[in-house]
């Protein structure tokens, strides 16, 4: 499809401007105040679509707007760094931002866990690593930031993700694509998941999750509680335990899970369920915490590494090998017709020798 910006095409456009930065543009900038002072912050600007990029945070998505609206929760604490004493295995849940993207792993997806020997905090490491940016460029046709994160220990393992964000001019959709390469000198089974975090005005009471799987099951007992209504997302309320709940997909292919507010809002997250096997739910409904989690996952499992281990679930990259992945999503404006582009990374799909 043709892509406008502010009505005309992107041709047009740009010949009634002094600089294409008077529309579309990467701005960078540095904190100076707050938890996360001291942080770098890129913001990528694409006529009605503004998009906050965290190179401190592996090139996480902090906020995103769309003529205006927020589309992404932000959490009480902001985006501090991640604690490098981790007594716990919990201080994940010290510097969770939210932002519309926290990467989870490369190691480990879901509680503490210790596997082989080795203990892996709470959603692994990731999130706490700062990226080398190597690319921010707006060209002809799209807006793009590209860095690379190293996971890695002295005698053990090097994983290293080539994270490519971008956006074509005018549109309002965008792209992660990550291509996580194997550089140790052993096979190593890499667990990542896409902590996509919706909030308000998108998400509100009657909000509708939109999902391809076969069938939903709660994680526990308290998720068991609203698994009758899980689709839907309520009024706030205090308390109002945290629930998660699985997505059974399609064994492999393009799928896409839409986001709809009542106001015609919608975010639509598509992936391959050939790499991301896994889909799961996170939903708060209380003061503060009133958020809807999309997370697409390459392990089926929210329970840690040992676990999906145990379970036969975890897949190994040999040394030098790739695992290319990713999300896209689309976002559609009550004001608009829903475009029809389908939510589908085109980064590549299957594990392969770099």
């Amino acid at each position: 499809m043709t892509e406008l910006l502010y009505g005309r095409p992107i041709d047009e456009a740009m010949a009634r401007m002094g600089a294409p930065a008077q529309a579309v543009a990467i701005e960078s900038s540095v904190r100076t105040d707050g938890p996360d002072a001291g942080a770098r912050r890129l913001r990528i600007v694409n006529g009605e679509l503004e998009i906050d990029v965290l190179p401190d945070r592996g090139l996480d998505l902090g906020q995103v707007r769309i003529a205006g609206i927020p589309l992404a929760w932000i959490s009480p604490v902001g985006f501090p760094r991640l604690h490098s004493g981790d007594v716990d295995g919990r201080g994940w849940l010290r510097a969770f931002g939210g932002g519309l993207l926290t990467t989870c792993g490369l190691l480990n997806v879901g509680p503490p866990a210790v596997d082989d020997g080795e203990q892996h905090p709470m959603h692994g490491r990731y999130s706490g690593i700062s990226a080398q940016v190597t690319r921010t460029e707006v060209t002809a046709g799209e807006i793009v930031v590209e860095g690379i994160v190293h996971e890695a220990t002295v005698l053990g393992s090097h994983l290293e993700l080539r994270r490519r964000i971008s956006t074509p001019l005018g549109a309002r959709r965008l792209r992660v694509a990550d291509t996580i390469v194997n550089r140790g000198a052993s096979p190593v089974e890499p667990m990542v998941l896409y902590h996509l975090n919706f909030g308000w005005p998108l998400v509100d009471a009657g909000t509708q999750l939109r999902s391809p799987a076969a069938a939903v099951r709660p994680r526990d007992e308290t998720a068991a509680g609203g698994l009758a209504s899980w689709e839907t997302f309520s009024e706030a309320a205090i308390p109002y335990p945290e629930q998660v709940f699985a997505h059974d997909l399609p064994p492999a292919g393009l799928v896409e899970v839409a986001i709809e507010s009542p106001s015609g809002l919608r975010v639509r997250v598509g992936f391959d369920a050939a790499v991301l096997r896994g889909l799961f739910q996170w939903r708060v409904a209380e003061p503060g915490h009133y958020v809807l989690g999309v997370e697409p996952a390459t392990v089926p499992t929210i329970h840690g590494r040992a676990s999906a281990r145990g379970a036969g679930l975890l897949r190994a990259l040999a040394p030098g090998a790739r695992l290319e992945t990713g999300v896209d999503l689309v976002i559609d404006l009550p004001a608009h017709d829903a475009s029809p582009e389908a939510g589908s990374p085109e980064a590549g799909r299957s594990i392969a020798q770099a």
